[in-house]
């Protein structure tokens, strides 16, 4: 029999008012089911982006394909936002997690889309599940960057994936097997974005035995580290207990029961349940599908020919860019807004904060008067790195708290 020990919570950060994430921890129709939405969008609508997305797969049945009802997700956050101005260019990114297959061979299925993470950690060693759809992931996978490079890059918020963004949407789904001792994290870009991997892998083994205990400490090490973004976090732990009852049979067929136990004073924001101890069946012969997941050949020595490649795959990531910018998703660039530094100065500007080909996406709108130098250190990543805001208002806001965090106190 396995245990499956699990904890969620959210955060808004220390920048954003709203929080636009979303999580789903083991109470929908699959109780096996773990899945965290970061939303995107202006005003309230990343949040009912990612509310949609949770609202649908909430109802998923134990044997419906976990990829259909994202896809179902992509459509009804689709028809929401042209049924509603105010709701136009929203989306959310997904990353869901589901257990099945058979007493013998027990699996978990991770689907996601855009940039919400999913890591296992297995004998004290950690390693990513999933992999961004983003640009600078792109070059990850290319070998033109390394997973440090990436996670300092400018553009590592620019994804080329989202439920919302386009009539279908592609989803990337992996199945591995499972072992007692196993832990899983789920999170939003807030968590991964804030602290490194390395820092990540130290909290989640100091605290093998107490999933609530690591989700706080996640939560606390992103918010240490700045808060610039809404974050999320999901752990669930696979453990192997004795059954309280004989394994049932029906017929010729065996089954896998997964005790959930309940989160007693875990934090609910967004979607999390209250439910107690609860118990999932999953029969054998149910493992989910298995979608085909892009892989990536080894580099070959360098020479003439590794040269012609990676500039060929640098014109692609050019032209992956500008196709990017000119689909429907991102034409919403041009009502986004970024604070940036220039000549020491914290200035506001709108639209992307890119310029493929020598050619400007944004514009200037004010000049803060706000001096770089009075911009405390931990705070500067998100002017650094041009943190994309849905509104203008929402770029003085942050403007603001910058000013009132660095005045003298």
């Amino acid at each position: 029999m396995l245990l499956l020990e699990h904890h969620g919570a959210t955060d808004p950060g220390k920048v954003r008012k709203n929080n636009e994430d979303s999580l789903l921890v083991g109470e929908g129709r699959d109780e096996t089911l773990f899945v965290v939405a970061d939303g995107i969008g202006g005003f309230e609508a990343g949040e009912v982006a990612s509310s949609i997305a949770i609202d649908v797969l909430k109802e998923v049945p134990e044997e419906a394909p976990l990829e259909d009802a994202i896809r179902e997700a992509n459509r009804r956050i689709l028809a929401a936002s042209r049924g509603d101005e105010r709701l136009q260019g929203m989306g959310t990114t997904v990353v869901a997690m589901r257990f099945g297959g058979t007493g013998e061979e027990p699996v978990a299925q991770v689907s996601h889309v855009g940039d919400s993470r999913a890591y296992l950690v297995r004998g004290g060693g950690m390693q990513p599940v999933t992999e961004d759809h983003s640009l600078v992931a792109e070059l990850v996978r290319s070998g033109d960057l390394t997973r440090a490079q990436a996670s300092e890059h400018p553009q590592k918020n620019l994804i080329t994936r989202a439920l919302g963004a386009e009539e279908e949407v592609e989803v990337d789904t992996t199945v591995l097997p499972v072992e007692p001792g196993d832990r899983f994290l789920l999170c939003s870009d807030g968590l991964s974005d804030m602290i490194p991997e390395t820092r990540m892998q130290s909290i989640l083994t100091s605290y093998p035995e107490d999933p609530e205990k690591t989700v706080h400490a996640l939560i606390a090490a992103a918010l240490k580290a700045g808060g610039a973004d809404n974050v999320t976090v999901v752990i669930v732990d696979v453990r192997e207990e004795a059954p309280p009852t004989p394994r049932a049979h029906r017929g010729d067929t065996e089954e896998l029961r997964i005790l959930l136990p309940g989160e007693a004073n875990a934090p609910r924001r967004w979607g999390e349940g209250r439910g107690g101890s609860r118990g999932a069946r999953v029969k054998k012969g149910a493992a989910p599908r298995v979608a085909a997941r892009r892989g990536t050949a080894p580099r070959g020595k360098s020479g003439g020919f590794g040269r012609t490649v990676r500039a060929f795959v640098q014109a692609l990531a050019v032209l992956v860019l500008i196709a990017a910018l000119a689909s429907p998703f991102y034409l919403w660039g041009s009502s986004r807004y970024f604070l940036g530094f220039d000549e020491g100065e914290v200035v506001i500007y709108r639209g992307l904060p890119y310029a493929p080909l020598g050619l400007e996406l944004n514009e200037e709108i004010r000049r803060t008067g706000l001096e770089e130098s009075n911009v405390e250190e931990r705070f500067r990543g998100a002017v650094e790195n041009h943190r994309l805001y849905s509104s203008e208002d929402q770029a003085e806001a942050v403007a603001r708290d910058l000013e009132d965090q660095g005045a003298p106190q």
